[in-house]
């Protein structure tokens, strides 16, 4: 059995302002990682730690060594960069100079393979520079991402195949918002270019994101997408998977009971937390056919 941990959104080095959904405690991350780790580390084996990006709130040398310090643990952890982690055009070459150990072989892009399956990080483009942001949400995945992808899914077609880029693919559905449409969703043509190698690729069967900092997960044609919220917002929340060669399953846990934090929840957005149907889910694996 694969046995790992998804969480994402930390914004190391945030302040009081800026994007969040819930009330958020970035000062906390130390206490909220130690929580954590007596949560699910001690709970059995662990392979490692999957960080769906934003692990820090600017591409600062000082942000970025803070990761690297609060992200030594027990397990590895790795990172698909998101786009608050890309906020100087230099980004990734500080990312590679001051905390390596946070990818494999060098690169942003690249595969976690077990003996159950096979991850796939692929941190998606924001503009026309690769691996910047600056205030563009043009979500894309580059052609050469998109042919190492298609390589890695056809070289290893005896095990469930598990893409993780930043941006969602889908916004969060109305069922869950209770709102007239759809919100935070990523421009078209990203959702398209995902779309396509799901139908291509038959043993691409989750697709993992963040971003939004919301619980999400949408089910269609049997591959689950899923969104994780911000692991420093209230109800601090983190996604434990666990993968055979023929199943499936993810819970997510709040540590909110663990933490010495007088944390101000808005009821207002209890969506953000999400329904048991968001938070879970256990799936076969079944074959599918690819479309021609």
């Amino acid at each position: 059995m694969t046995r790992f941990v998804y969480i994402s959104d930390t914004h190391i080095g945030a302040g009081p302002a800026g994007f969040r959904q819930q009330e958020r405690y970035p000062e906390k991350l130390p206490e909220i990682l130690a929580a954590l780790r007596d949560a699910v580390l001690e709970d059995g084996d662990l392979d490692f730690i999957l960080h769906g990006g934003d692990m820090i709130d600017a591409a600062t040398e000082e942000n970025i060594l803070a990761a690297g310090r609060a992200f030594d643990l027990p397990v590895p952890v790795y990172l698909c960069l998101g786009n608050h982690d890309l906020t100087t055009p230099d980004a990734w070459e500080r990312w590679l100079a001051l905390a390596p150990q946070l990818f494999v072989d060098g690169s942003p892009d690249y595969t976690i393979t077990t003996a159950d399956c096979a991850i796939h990080v692929a941190p998606n483009h924001w503009c026309e520079l690769p691996f910047y942001w600056r205030d563009k949400q043009d979500a894309h995945l580059s052609g050469d991402q998109i042919t190492r992808l298609c390589r890695a899914f056809k070289a290893q077609t005896d095990r469930p195949h598990i893409l993780l880029t930043h941006s969602p693919v889908h916004g969060i559905p109305t069922d869950q918002t209770g709102f007239a449409r759809s919100i935070h969703g990523p421009v078209p043509a990203f959702a398209g270019q995902i779309t396509k190698l799901v139908q291509a690729h038959r043993t691409l069967v989750c697709v993992l994101g963040g971003h939004s900092h919301v619980n999400t997960r949408v089910n269609r044609d049997g591959v689950q997408y899923v969104t994780a919220s911000s692991l420093i917002e209230t109800t601090f929340d983190a996604k434990l998977f666990e993968i055979t060669s023929d199943r499936i399953e993810m819970a997510t846990i709040s540590l909110a009971s663990s933490l010495d934090v007088d944390a101000q929840y808005n009821e207002d957005k209890a969506f953000v937390q999400g329904r048991p149907v968001d938070r879970s889910f256990s799936m076969h694996i079944t074959a599918r056919t690819p479309n021609r």
